[in-house]
């Protein structure tokens, strides 16, 4: 068990941070770092996440606080004079994950602002030990002469080890610990948002609040993924912006009639009154003959029916993964992937994502659910960089997925390339028969970077619609053409 600095942890507490220190390889490399410039620094990384995940930290009495602890004192009353860090650890109470994230963040502060001893700190609690041994081995006795000579030359150390630590405390001033403080929030409330945002997107577009299925291993294991990949992190931080005006046209769409008149029937349904009853309340004299109706349910109003609509079949996405879409086209083409993803998982569709180059590269499925985060990444970061494009591979594989699916209609398929490919006249004449047969739509996004207008005509002849873009910083009329399947 730790020797407390200023805080006592409770017995749960100790359990959390032990176990995220051990999931987590970067508070880990945190403390490795600290513990060089002074010797007790992990216990006051344990006593930080104490102070954000319990509502109400356990300080020690002042006398209780060894004076070598001056530079933990000098911190931890810093943190408590901030009311941003009240805010701070307010948000993060209870939450294992976030504590864990947020004392990262603040410990990594810590670390840059202590400066390097010019010797080695040394704790005197050690000396203090060897002096207690000594004297419990006395048993009471007097010393001789080279003993006591020891116990001196121990008291001498144990001072000038505790004035180096007081004097290495001093050298830090409030501002410098304060300024690191506010750091160590501003990247913590950053690198919390931008995990939030990229569970969600690599979520289906799940709000991140709702991850409670989510064990912190788990969590931990995903936030030190995407932090380790800076393509995820930009993919996920544009698949945000995709996935929020995606959501926003969904909910502007004309929503399906899911009731129908089907005659008249007693009641009380104040929205279903027909005119002859709700006239009533328009005349005093009338009212008491209304009020008893209402009491009685016997007031006159529609008969509805409810009628849900059919199941839709599944969204199948086709990214191009040849050379030619890398960087940029790349990162935008799943971003938006990202974005239907989100789509199929609120109108509970299947959802294929499938990678081609002159050959399937990759097939993902994903049922009408929020699906696996680890599963999503993992299909999202993979590009094949292929040599060639072939839309024919490309469509059957879409087409299978529709088959599978054949009893639900009204399939959308997705297709976006740099348009490099031709396919031959048979296939195209079957494609557009399998699109009457199966009744689905298909779209096309051709990315280009110059004159391909012969491409043009591929793509408009194998979809019911087509978006050419060139800059995908203005992609307004692609999202008006996806997001609102």
């Amino acid at each position: 068990m730790q020797e407390p600095l200023v805080y006592v942890i409770p017995k749960w507490t100790e359990l959390c941070v032990d176990d995220f220190k051990e999931k987590s390889s970067r508070l880990n490399d945190v403390i490795e770092e600290g513990d060089l410039k002074i010797y007790n620094f992990e216990t006051f990384v344990s006593e930080t996440y104490h102070r954000l995940y319990d509502r109400q930290p356990n300080r020690l009495e002042d006398s209780a606080i060894k004076p070598e602890n001056k530079i933990w004192i000098a911190i931890h009353k810093q943190m408590s004079e901030l009311e941003v860090f009240q805010q701070f650890s307010n948000r993060l109470n209870g939450d294992e994950f976030l504590s864990g994230i947020g004392t990262t963040a603040l410990c990594i502060a810590i670390v840059e602002m202590l400066p390097e001893p010019a010797e080695p700190l040394e704790d005197p609690e050690v000396i203090r030990k060897q002096l207690r041994g000594i004297f419990e081995a006395l048993q009471g006795q007097t010393p001789n002469a080279g003993l006591m000579q020891k116990i001196q030359q121990l008291k001498q150390q144990g001072l000038e080890t505790r004035l180096a630590c007081e004097a290495y405390a001093d050298s830090i001033s409030p501002s410098e610990i304060e300024t690191a403080l506010l750091i160590g929030i501003a990247k913590a409330e950053a690198e919390m948002q931008a995990i939030a945002e990229s569970l969600s997107a690599f979520s289906g577009g799940n709000n991140y609040s709702n991850e409670t299925q989510l064990k912190i291993a788990d969590k931990i294991q995903l936030a030190q993924r995407i932090q380790a990949s800076p393509k995820l992190q930009v993919i996920a931080e544009l698949a945000g912006k995709k996935i929020a005006i995606a959501a926003k046209i969904q909910r502007s769409k004309v929503k399906e009639g899911r009731t129908e008149i089907v005659g008249v029937t007693t009641g009380n349904d104040l929205t279903r009154l027909l005119p002859c009853e709700l006239v009533k309340l328009t005349q005093p004299a009338l009212f008491p003959i209304f009020a008893q109706g209402y009491i009685e349910r016997s007031l006159l109003q529609r008969e509805l029916i409810s009628r849900e609509p059919l199941a839709r079949g599944p969204i199948i996405i086709c990214l191009d993964s040849s050379g030619s879409m890398q960087g940029q086209a790349e990162i935008w083409s799943k971003a938006i992937a990202l974005a239907l993803l989100s789509i199929a998982v609120s109108q509970k569709r299947h959802c294929r994502i499938l990678h081609f180059t002159d050959i399937v590269e990759r097939i993902d499925d994903f049922a009408g659910e929020i699906p696996d985060t680890n599963r999503v990444i993992d299909c999202i970061e993979k590009f094949y960089n292929g040599g060639s494009t072939s839309f024919t591979s490309a469509l059957t594989g879409a087409l299978a997925s529709i088959q599978q699916h054949e009893q639900t209609k009204k399939a959308d398929v997705v297709l976006i390339t740099d348009g490099l490919d031709n396919p031959s006249s048979r296939f195209m004449e079957q494609w557009q028969a399998d699109r009457k047969k199966y009744e689905f739509s298909c779209y096309g996004i051709l990315i280009t970077c110059g004159n391909l207008s012969n491409y043009e005509s591929t793509i408009g002849n194998l979809c019911d619609r087509y978006v050419q873009i060139e800059d995908l910083t203005d992609d307004s009329e692609v999202s008006n053409c996806l997001y609102s399947i």
